[in-house]
């Protein structure tokens, strides 16, 4: 049996699975304060004598660091790039950077090292907690990224995370935005995954605990927490993957999860969502996550309402649930009430909260709906256009060209049932919800395979291979080719899922990038660049069922 747990802004859900059938699934209302204790609920509502030892593993999924960075709740970190020259990175990072000296050329040669007598008054810095370090190149040559971290550690940084590291791939910017989102939530991320595993323990379940990935794939707590940046999008990932698993679409869709807090936006082509294909973005920076072609807007069931001289703005704030559910003050969830959308909770008491905004209830609440809609419209727009201006890699895609025409709705999560018919009235598009919804992520989460990624840059001039994501530098064998370098990857791969202690499964190739070298009038070499992963998705389809909550 899988056990899948789902810890949004807003509800908790649970589902235990048995050969794609769903045994038990609940919902429980977040704890911020305490996230042990709605854990604790969730099991508790799940769990029958028994059954925690008969599970085989354990997958939670979160939008707490979504939502935490989408409300720009958490404090800045402190980031430290090695640049080189050539390069103006302002506006493209979410702090102004420490700048370091030193640099690594485009052949991975150091070419300047840090001259440490610029840098007293970082030495001197009493640090503390977490920062980042990123260098331009440093994925092919990560030694001064070393020495920075070893000299920031001394400084007092208890935990240093290197670009180099958290992705393989060159994009110095989108490396550095990851290497700063990580030790921006880290903290974060880490007291939420020490109270789960204690909600754990104290239901006796000992089986193996994995995190949800941006991706789809799931990761080990132990290894998750190297790496929190892909921790940012889990619940929206796990929303995907609910949809794969209950009624991946035959057409062209939008799927959205609508939460407490925020609703999470995917496309869908043949069945299966978009990758994002130069990787995720957060809080508006481009990172190097691999991730779904996706959005998390801050609008939700709980959504606070803003009155301002040209209409209604929804969030992106929540201040608690519904007044039609004992909270204090009109809510998205409110106005969808009045306006006749949905039927649940005291609906005299969502009424008179949407009246003392002012104005006539049922009016309002359709222009707060409208304001809504609108927003949301404005972001699939964005997404459309982000997509159809994305390059044209294929002879198919020259033919058929790049547009994503969107043909139906897909709706998810306990918000979806009236937010989604209002937004497909607006589109004049259909609407799906499927039987399983309001569990979608909790379900998702638990029938997401495990997956590891990497890359391997080889160069025969200089004789010599790297794997970033595992400092790892080494000479090259005789006769190296691309099938040499994709079996010295694969068997990287192997061998951390060994150490992960993760099911053997099949490996893909992600990019790949071959180009010779020239000195003077003659090829002196080549140069091989590739990505592989630990084929992410479902472990198998789930039959839904309707349930009130």
């Amino acid at each position: 049996m899988l056990l899948g747990i789902d810890v949004g802004g807003t509800f908790t859900d649970a589902v235990v699975l048995r050969q794609g059938e769903v045994v038990a699934q609940a919902k429980r209302a977040t704890t911020h304060d305490d996230v042990l204790q709605c854990v604790l609920a969730a099991l508790d509502a799940v769990l029958q004598p028994g059954m925690a030892q008969e599970l085989e593993r354990v997958v939670i999924s979160s939008t707490i660091v979504t939502n935490a960075l989408t409300e720009g709740s958490l404090p800045p970190a402190f980031l430290v790039i090695i640049a080189g020259p050539g390069m103006n990175v302002k506006g493209h990072l979410p702090v102004t950077p420490y700048y370091m000296s030193g640099y690594v050329d485009h052949r991975g040669k150091i070419t300047a090292n840090i001259d440490w007598s610029r840098h007293h008054e970082l030495l001197r810095r009493k640090g503390s907690g977490v920062c980042a370090v990123s260098g331009k190149f440093s994925v092919r040559n990560p030694q001064l990224e070393y020495q920075a971290e070893h000299e920031l550690k001394k400084c007092g940084y208890s935990k240093v995370f290197l670009g180099s590291e958290l992705s393989g791939e060159l994009n110095f910017v989108r490396r550095s935005n990851s290497a700063y989102f990580s030790a921006q939530v880290y903290e974060l991320f880490t007291r939420f995954c020490k109270r789960v595993e204690r909600a754990l323990a104290e239901r006796g379940i000992r089986a193996p605990v994995h995190i949800l990935k941006a991706d789809g794939g799931t990761l080990p707590l132990e290894a998750a927490l190297q790496q929190p940046v892909e921790a940012v999008f889990t619940g929206p990932a796990a929303s995907v993957l609910g949809i794969e698993a209950l009624c991946a679409p035959a057409v062209n869709s939008i799927s959205l999860d609508v939460g407490g807090t925020t609703t999470d936006i995917a496309f869908w082509e043949n069945g299966l969502p978009l990758m994002a294909r130069k990787g995720a973005t957060v809080a508006g920076y481009p990172t190097a996550v691999r991730a779904f072609h996706m959005r998390s807007i801050g609008i939700g069931g709980d959504s606070r309402l803003h009155k301002t001289e040209n209409g209604y703005v929804v969030g992106p704030e929540r201040e608690g649930p519904a007044a039609a559910v004992g909270g204090s003050i009109a809510t998205l969830s409110d106005a969808l009430i009045t306006a006749g959308y949905v039927h649940f909770g005291d609906e005299e008491r969502a009424q008179a909260a949407i009246a003392d905004l002012g104005g006539e209830p049922q009016r309002e609440a359709r222009k707060i709906v409208a304001a809504a809609v609108e927003q949301i419209k404005t972001t699939i727009r964005e997404m459309l256009d982000e997509w159809a201006k994305q390059p044209v890699y294929t002879v198919n895609d020259v033919i058929k060209g790049t547009e994503f025409i969107p043909q139906q709705l897909i709706g998810v999560g306990g918000g979806a049932p009236g937010l989604i018919r209002a937004l497909g009235e607006a589109m004049a598009l259909p609407v799906d919800i499927p039987a399983g919804a309001m569990v979608a992520n909790a379900i998702g989460a638990a029938v997401a395979r495990p997956t590891l990624s990497a890359g391997l840059r080889a160069d025969t001039t200089d004789g010599y291979y790297i794997i970033p994501e595992g400092g790892k530098r080494e000479s090259l064998p005789r006769r190296f080719n691309k099938q040499a370098a994709e079996e010295l990857l694969a068997s990287w791969l192997r061998e951390q899922t060994a150490q992960w202690q993760l099911p053997d499964q099949e490996t893909e190739l992600i990019s790949y990038e071959h180009f010779h070298t020239v000195h003077g009038y003659y090829e002196t070499g080549d140069i091989y660049s590739l990505r592989m992963q630990l084929k992410p998705g479902i472990l198998y389809k789930v039959s839904g069922r309707e349930v009130s909550f």
